[in-house]
């Protein structure tokens, strides 16, 4: 999801599927958070305004570790057709204190997005990603009949 083939602000480490540990870099801070979902990973985002870094710990899904842990997360969200969300990366970046989003807005121009901690982001995706699998099976067994 959402891998780059060069260096962002916003970095994976984590165990590749032939067991040897990986380094990628993805488009935005979002895709750290997405990443997670899926498997256990270290993220790194740096702050597009003073160049903090955030790491992000991801164990079984669940955020183990943030630090800072008040960090935000201002992501801008465009539901499809199909009823999925694509996330605008260009407009969506991790900030390690509230003085360097509200620094970043002052200059932006783009979509109003959403913003929250970190924290309360990534569960509102675990919340979506229940819902998507509670009612796809019901979807696919309506299909076939």
């Amino acid at each position: 999801m959402g891998l780059s083939p060069t260096p962002t602000l916003y970095k994976l480490n984590w165990q590749g599927d032939s067991g040897e540990d990986a380094e990628e870099y993805v488009r935005c801070g979002a895709d750290i958070l997405l990443n997670g979902l899926n498997r256990n990973l270290d993220g790194n985002a740096q702050c597009p305004v003073c160049g903090t870094t955030t790491r992000i710990l991801i164990v079984n899904g669940k955020i183990d570790d943030l630090e800072p842990r008040d960090a935000i997360i201002h992501v801008v969200e465009l539901p499809t057709k199909s009823g999925r969300i694509w996330i605008e990366c260009e407009s969506t970046h991790i900030f390690d204190k509230k003085a360097c989003l509200e620094k970043w807005i002052s200059d932006y121009k783009g979509k109003t997005g959403l913003v929250d901690s970190v924290e309360n982001y990534h569960k509102l995706l675990i919340q979506r990603r229940s819902k998507r699998a509670t009612y796809a099976p019901l979807e696919k067994k309506a299909g076939h009949s």
